[in-house]
Protein backbone atom coordinates (compact mmCIF):
# COMPACT_ATOMS: atom_id res chain seq x y z
CA UNK A 1 0.00 0.00 0.00
CA UNK A 2 2.87 2.37 1.29
CA UNK A 3 4.53 1.28 -2.31
CA UNK A 4 1.72 2.50 -3.93
CA UNK A 5 1.28 5.79 -2.24
CA UNK A 6 4.54 6.59 -3.31
CA UNK A 7 4.16 5.39 -6.92
CA UNK A 8 0.99 7.89 -6.73
CA UNK A 9 3.25 11.13 -5.53
CA UNK A 10 5.65 10.52 -7.74
CA UNK A 11 2.96 10.71 -10.75
CA UNK A 12 1.65 13.95 -9.13
CA UNK A 13 5.10 15.72 -8.40
CA UNK A 14 6.33 14.91 -12.26
CA UNK A 15 3.27 14.79 -14.16
CA UNK A 16 1.38 18.33 -13.81
CA UNK A 17 -1.95 18.86 -15.83
CA UNK A 18 -1.36 20.27 -18.74
CA UNK A 19 1.11 16.98 -19.60
CA UNK A 20 -1.66 14.53 -18.12
CA UNK A 21 -4.16 16.23 -20.67
CA UNK A 22 -1.84 15.71 -23.53
CA UNK A 23 -1.17 12.19 -22.64
CA UNK A 24 -4.66 11.42 -21.51
CA UNK A 25 -6.06 12.63 -25.13
CA UNK A 26 -3.19 10.21 -26.72
CA UNK A 27 -4.22 7.45 -24.77
CA UNK A 28 -7.65 8.04 -25.91
CA UNK A 29 -7.24 8.60 -29.57
CA UNK A 30 -4.96 5.16 -29.90
CA UNK A 31 -7.99 3.25 -27.50
CA UNK A 32 -10.94 4.59 -30.26
CA UNK A 33 -8.95 3.66 -32.88
CA UNK A 34 -7.49 0.57 -31.98
CA UNK A 35 -10.70 -0.80 -30.12
CA UNK A 36 -13.03 0.41 -32.99
CA UNK A 37 -10.98 -0.90 -36.20
CA UNK A 38 -11.20 -4.77 -34.18
CA UNK A 39 -14.70 -4.17 -33.43
CA UNK A 40 -15.22 -3.79 -36.90
CA UNK A 41 -12.69 -6.20 -38.28
CA UNK A 42 -14.77 -7.86 -40.86
CA UNK A 43 -15.21 -4.65 -42.28
CA UNK A 44 -12.20 -4.33 -43.21
CA UNK A 45 -9.67 -5.63 -45.59
CA UNK A 46 -6.42 -6.71 -43.44
CA UNK A 47 -7.35 -6.59 -40.06
CA UNK A 48 -8.05 -9.84 -37.85
CA UNK A 49 -6.46 -9.29 -35.01
CA UNK A 50 -5.91 -6.49 -31.93
CA UNK A 51 -2.65 -6.62 -33.24
CA UNK A 52 -3.39 -5.47 -36.72
CA UNK A 53 -6.21 -2.99 -35.11
CA UNK A 54 -3.43 -1.16 -33.42
CA UNK A 55 -0.97 -1.15 -36.22
CA UNK A 56 -3.81 0.62 -38.45
CA UNK A 57 -4.42 2.97 -36.08
CA UNK A 58 -0.94 4.18 -35.85
CA UNK A 59 -0.13 4.41 -39.26
CA UNK A 60 -3.38 6.42 -40.16
CA UNK A 61 -2.76 8.80 -37.10
CA UNK A 62 1.35 9.36 -38.87
CA UNK A 63 0.04 9.71 -42.01
CA UNK A 64 1.59 6.72 -43.26
CA UNK A 65 -1.05 4.32 -44.28
CA UNK A 66 -0.69 0.89 -45.69
CA UNK A 67 -1.87 -0.16 -48.77
CA UNK A 68 -2.90 -3.85 -47.51
CA UNK A 69 -4.89 -2.55 -44.87
CA UNK A 70 -8.59 -0.74 -46.26
CA UNK A 71 -12.21 0.01 -45.19
CA UNK A 72 -14.59 -2.19 -47.24
CA UNK A 73 -17.89 -0.99 -46.17
CA UNK A 74 -19.26 2.37 -45.50
CA UNK A 75 -19.97 2.02 -42.10
CA UNK A 76 -16.12 1.51 -41.66
CA UNK A 77 -14.70 4.10 -43.94
CA UNK A 78 -16.93 6.58 -41.64
CA UNK A 79 -15.31 5.49 -38.96
CA UNK A 80 -11.86 5.70 -40.46
CA UNK A 81 -13.19 9.71 -41.10
CA UNK A 82 -13.74 9.78 -37.28
CA UNK A 83 -10.33 8.54 -36.36
CA UNK A 84 -8.96 11.10 -38.49
CA UNK A 85 -11.16 14.14 -37.19
CA UNK A 86 -10.40 12.79 -33.62
CA UNK A 87 -7.30 11.49 -34.03
CA UNK A 88 -4.54 13.68 -36.45
CA UNK A 89 -4.88 16.47 -33.99
CA UNK A 90 -4.17 14.79 -31.18
CA UNK A 91 -1.43 13.14 -32.27
CA UNK A 92 0.55 16.18 -33.81
CA UNK A 93 -0.07 17.83 -30.65
CA UNK A 94 1.32 14.88 -28.51
CA UNK A 95 4.59 14.52 -30.75
CA UNK A 96 5.04 18.73 -30.42
CA UNK A 97 4.78 17.72 -26.52
CA UNK A 98 7.49 14.58 -26.72
CA UNK A 99 9.46 17.14 -29.11
CA UNK A 100 9.37 19.77 -26.42
CA UNK A 101 9.92 17.59 -22.94
CA UNK A 102 13.13 16.23 -24.81
CA UNK A 103 14.02 19.67 -25.56
CA UNK A 104 14.13 20.77 -21.90
CA UNK A 105 15.41 17.62 -20.63
CA UNK A 106 18.32 18.96 -23.11
CA UNK A 107 18.05 21.94 -21.68
CA UNK A 108 18.39 20.88 -17.92
CA UNK A 109 21.23 18.69 -18.77
CA UNK A 110 22.79 21.58 -20.33
CA UNK A 111 22.43 23.71 -17.27
CA UNK A 112 23.58 21.29 -14.66
CA UNK A 113 26.70 20.61 -16.97
CA UNK A 114 27.58 24.64 -16.52
CA UNK A 115 26.82 24.27 -12.43
CA UNK A 116 22.98 26.06 -12.72
CA UNK A 117 24.59 28.75 -14.00
CA UNK A 118 21.86 31.64 -15.72
CA UNK A 119 22.67 32.85 -18.72
CA UNK A 120 21.70 36.30 -18.59
CA UNK A 121 24.09 39.29 -19.39
CA UNK A 122 24.17 43.04 -18.32
CA UNK A 123 21.04 42.05 -15.85
CA UNK A 124 20.18 43.03 -12.23
CA UNK A 125 20.98 41.05 -9.14
CA UNK A 126 18.95 41.32 -6.16
CA UNK A 127 20.27 39.51 -3.46
CA UNK A 128 17.18 38.71 -0.87
CA UNK A 129 13.64 39.68 -0.53
CA UNK A 130 11.82 42.48 1.18
CA UNK A 131 8.89 45.34 0.52
CA UNK A 132 11.50 46.87 -1.21
CA UNK A 133 12.90 44.07 -3.29
CA UNK A 134 8.78 43.84 -4.21
CA UNK A 135 8.83 46.85 -5.50
CA UNK A 136 11.88 46.77 -7.65
CA UNK A 137 10.68 43.51 -9.37
CA UNK A 138 7.61 45.46 -10.25
CA UNK A 139 9.08 48.25 -11.70
CA UNK A 140 11.71 46.08 -13.24
CA UNK A 141 9.48 43.92 -15.15
CA UNK A 142 7.41 47.13 -16.51
CA UNK A 143 10.42 48.62 -18.07
CA UNK A 144 11.48 44.63 -19.30
CA UNK A 145 14.99 45.24 -17.55
CA UNK A 146 16.43 41.73 -17.01
CA UNK A 147 16.85 40.83 -13.53
CA UNK A 148 17.27 37.57 -11.29
CA UNK A 149 16.01 37.53 -7.34
CA UNK A 150 18.39 35.29 -5.40
CA UNK A 151 16.52 34.27 -2.60
CA UNK A 152 15.90 31.30 0.39
CA UNK A 153 12.00 30.79 -0.15
CA UNK A 154 10.41 30.35 -3.38
CA UNK A 155 8.53 32.75 -5.71
CA UNK A 156 6.59 30.56 -8.59
CA UNK A 157 5.30 33.66 -10.06
CA UNK A 158 9.23 34.96 -10.95
CA UNK A 159 10.46 30.88 -12.12
CA UNK A 160 7.99 30.92 -15.55
CA UNK A 161 9.69 28.83 -18.20
CA UNK A 162 9.29 32.18 -20.45
CA UNK A 163 11.02 34.67 -17.75
CA UNK A 164 13.26 32.46 -15.55
CA UNK A 165 13.76 35.70 -13.20
CA UNK A 166 14.03 34.15 -9.82
CA UNK A 167 17.35 31.65 -8.25
CA UNK A 168 16.30 29.44 -5.97
CA UNK A 169 19.28 29.48 -3.09
CA UNK A 170 19.83 28.13 0.52
CA UNK A 171 22.03 31.13 0.68
CA UNK A 172 21.47 34.26 -1.34
CA UNK A 173 24.69 36.49 -0.40
CA UNK A 174 27.04 33.41 -0.60
CA UNK A 175 29.90 33.31 -3.22
CA UNK A 176 28.01 30.31 -4.84
CA UNK A 177 25.03 32.00 -5.03
CA UNK A 178 26.50 34.89 -6.81
CA UNK A 179 28.49 33.02 -9.07
CA UNK A 180 25.42 31.22 -10.35
CA UNK A 181 23.77 34.16 -10.73
CA UNK A 182 26.23 35.05 -13.62
CA UNK A 183 27.55 38.03 -11.65
CA UNK A 184 30.55 38.70 -13.20
CA UNK A 185 28.19 39.69 -16.52
CA UNK A 186 25.93 41.93 -14.50
CA UNK A 187 25.15 45.70 -14.37
CA UNK A 188 24.68 46.04 -10.93
CA UNK A 189 23.70 43.71 -7.74
CA UNK A 190 21.46 45.25 -5.10
CA UNK A 191 21.46 43.62 -1.72
CA UNK A 192 17.87 44.49 0.01
CA UNK A 193 17.34 42.00 2.91
CA UNK A 194 15.26 43.56 5.91
CA UNK A 195 18.67 42.55 7.73
CA UNK A 196 21.86 44.95 7.42
CA UNK A 197 24.26 42.18 8.21
CA UNK A 198 23.20 39.94 5.24
CA UNK A 199 23.44 42.87 2.57
CA UNK A 200 26.61 43.94 4.08
CA UNK A 201 27.69 40.04 3.60
CA UNK A 202 26.30 39.98 0.26
CA UNK A 203 28.37 43.10 -0.46
CA UNK A 204 31.84 41.53 0.75
CA UNK A 205 31.27 38.52 -1.24
CA UNK A 206 30.29 40.80 -4.28
CA UNK A 207 33.06 42.78 -3.95
CA UNK A 208 35.33 39.97 -3.67
CA UNK A 209 33.87 38.65 -7.21
CA UNK A 210 34.37 42.34 -8.68
CA UNK A 211 37.87 41.89 -7.89
CA UNK A 212 38.49 38.19 -9.10
CA UNK A 213 36.39 38.86 -12.42
CA UNK A 214 37.67 42.12 -13.15
CA UNK A 215 34.25 42.71 -13.31
CA UNK A 216 32.85 46.87 -13.46
CA UNK A 217 29.16 46.44 -11.73
CA UNK A 218 27.64 48.26 -8.70
CA UNK A 219 27.20 47.32 -5.12
CA UNK A 220 24.16 48.68 -3.73
CA UNK A 221 23.65 48.29 -0.45
CA UNK A 222 20.47 48.68 1.80
CA UNK A 223 20.87 49.19 5.32
CA UNK A 224 18.22 50.26 7.87
CA UNK A 225 20.60 51.89 10.49
CA UNK A 226 22.87 55.20 9.82
CA UNK A 227 25.76 53.37 11.61
CA UNK A 228 25.76 50.77 9.10
CA UNK A 229 26.69 53.51 5.95
CA UNK A 230 30.28 53.70 6.72
CA UNK A 231 30.35 50.00 7.20
CA UNK A 232 28.71 48.91 4.28
CA UNK A 233 31.15 51.81 2.34
CA UNK A 234 34.09 49.48 4.02
CA UNK A 235 33.52 46.23 3.45
CA UNK A 236 32.70 46.62 -1.07
CA UNK A 237 29.18 48.84 -1.62
CA UNK A 238 29.68 51.55 -3.92
CA UNK A 239 26.35 52.78 -3.38
CA UNK A 240 24.56 52.81 0.15
CA UNK A 241 20.82 53.66 0.85
CA UNK A 242 18.49 53.87 3.68
CA UNK A 243 14.73 54.01 2.50
CA UNK A 244 14.23 54.90 6.14
CA UNK A 245 16.57 57.62 6.45
CA UNK A 246 15.48 59.16 3.49
CA UNK A 247 12.00 58.92 4.50
CA UNK A 248 12.83 60.41 7.69
CA UNK A 249 14.82 63.65 6.43
CA UNK A 250 11.47 63.59 4.22
CA UNK A 251 8.91 64.71 7.13
CA UNK A 252 11.68 66.34 8.59
CA UNK A 253 11.64 69.06 5.38
CA UNK A 254 7.99 69.38 5.55
CA UNK A 255 8.19 70.76 9.26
Amino acid sequence: MRHKKSILAWLIDKINLSQLIFISGFLWVIAYGTLGCYLLRHQFKGISSLHDAFYYTVVTYATVGDNNISPITDLSKDFVVSMIAFGLSSFAMFGSFIIYQVVNQVQKIIYKIQGGKIKMKNHIILCGYSVITELLINKFTQSQTPFILLDNAQHHELNSEKEGNFLYVSVPNRLESLVRANIEHCKMIIASSDLDSENILAAVNADRLKKQFHADFKIVVRVLYEENFAVAKQNGATDVISPTLMAANAIIDLM
